[in-house]
């Protein structure tokens, strides 16, 4: 199923990448490679509509299997994007899932960076206030997975301040 997945990945990549050609030191045509978080968000974002087909779920097992480097929060919040409509409570126990695994991998990064604990990053804390404003602009408390959202971004938003705050 893995390989599948990754195959899947590939051709996904293959279709989204634009042929920009770069000149090397020996003057040879090569295309522009993307980072990996970033091949990982335009896959998800080309993916079937329809989550029924699984690729998205063979996506999910890539990420699942994969050290990813850097980007959760872009994968995250294309996940968040895909998932954006009435029934996808199917598959929550899925996304929860793979957000549970990139948070995971995110916060063994942190650790191993050696980042600043009393500091905080301002483009996550805006990232993690835009996406809590988006699900309060889309109020749909009777969705589990709306308040499953709801609840991982305060989460993550009180994570941001007491680092902030040193607690």
């Amino acid at each position: 199923m893995l390989h599948s997945s990754i195959e899947y990945a590939l051709e996904t990549w293959r279709i989204e990448q634009v042929q920009k050609p770069q000149k090397n030191k020996n003057k040879e045509m090569q295309t522009k490679r993307l980072p990996f978080h970033e091949t990982v968000v335009n896959a998800i974002r080309n993916c079937n509509p329809s989550p029924s087909t699984g690729h998205i779920l063979q996506l999910f097992n890539l990420i699942k299997e994969t050290n990813i480097p850097k980007g959760y929060d872009e994968i995250v919040a294309a996940i968040d994007d895909y998932f954006n409509f009435p029934g996808a409570t199917k598959w929550a126990r899925e996304i929860r899932e793979v957000k549970e695994n990139l948070l995971e991998q995110k916060r063994v990064s942190i650790e191993k960076s050696g980042d600043d604990k009393k500091s905080i990053n301002l483009d996550d804390l805006q990232q993690e206030v835009e996406k809590l404003l988006a699900l309060l602009k889309d109020r749909q408390q009777g969705l589990m997975t709306w308040n499953e959202f709801m609840q991982e971004r305060l989460q993550n938003l009180y994570k941001l301040s007491s680092r902030a705050l040193g607690k």
